[in-house]
């Protein structure tokens, strides 16, 4: 990934299973699979998987007899086989997947489109939909403002229209889309901190936290959960986007 630190996988290793901000997270992606993790059997992708925290989880669900996951870093790809050992790993862009076409009852794109190039984001969409079970989900997160910008031909800021506008052209029907982590959010936007483009200096990955941010943090993301776990219910602002697609 352009502009990040060496140690950058390394960082998201320590932090990817045991921060309140990813566990919080998976809590919400949780309210939005819904009934899909009460179904076993069941296949899942991970594309841009990292060090393998997602499939960790998913493997905790049980509803997964097939854990996959890619990444474009050999790196990642090795932490993840620590994490889950079971699972096949494959170091692989997004728009070339090693994978048989729907082959996966799930497949997720965690903090991943917005790093995408320009040119692969329409080839990256198709491989998504091609290893997709036609009954199946996509299940996507991002980064999230009231406003999309590209800051870089690689890296880019969504909004909720522009998140379903790519998914719709990708051959994607959205069921759900919302923004979570909507306080410390606007915390950080009344500071005057919003997402940027990743660097040596700012990567985005979590830093330890103390025991009092961690129970705010985690408290005000189950709140985020418990109100999301309604039916078409969603927030209106945060700085991370998530959404639920099916093939169009």
């Amino acid at each position: 990934m352009r502009g990040v630190p060496d140690d950058y996988y390394r960082r998201l290793h320590e932090v990817d299973t045991r921060h309140w901000w990813h566990r919080g997270m998976r809590s919400i992606e949780a309210v939005l699979l819904g009934e899909r993790l009460q179904r076993t059997g069941q296949s899942v992708l991970d594309a841009g998987c990292g060090t393998g925290g997602f499939l960790a989880w998913a493997a905790s669900t049980g509803a997964f007899d097939r854990l996959a996951g890619s990444d474009v870093s050999a790196e990642a790809i090795e932490l993840a086989r620590e994490v889950v050992p079971q699972a096949e790993l494959r170091v692989a862009p997004l728009d070339a997947l090693p994978f048989e076409d729907g082959g996966f009852a799930l497949v997720v794109v965690e903090d991943v489109l917005q790093h995408v190039h320009q040119d692969a984001l329409d080839r990256s969409f198709t491989e998504l939909r091609r290893v997709l079970r036609p009954d199946g989900a996509l299940l996507v997160r991002t980064n999230g403002g009231r406003h999309a910008r590209n800051e870089r031909v690689d890296w880019r800021l969504y909004d909720a229209p522009t998140l379903a506008h790519d998914l719709e052209r990708g051959g994607f029907r959205p069921v759900r889309i919302t923004y979570a982590n909507m306080p410390l959010s606007a915390a950080a936007t009344f500071l005057g901190r919003s997402p940027r483009a990743p660097t040596a200096a700012s990567h985005g990955i979590p830093a330890p936290d103390g025991s009092a941010k961690t129970a705010i943090g985690s408290r005000l993301l189950a709140l985020e959960a418990r109100y999301l776990a309604r039916p078409g219910r969603s927030l209106p602002y945060g700085h991370t986007l998530l959404a639920l697609a099916v093939p169009g």
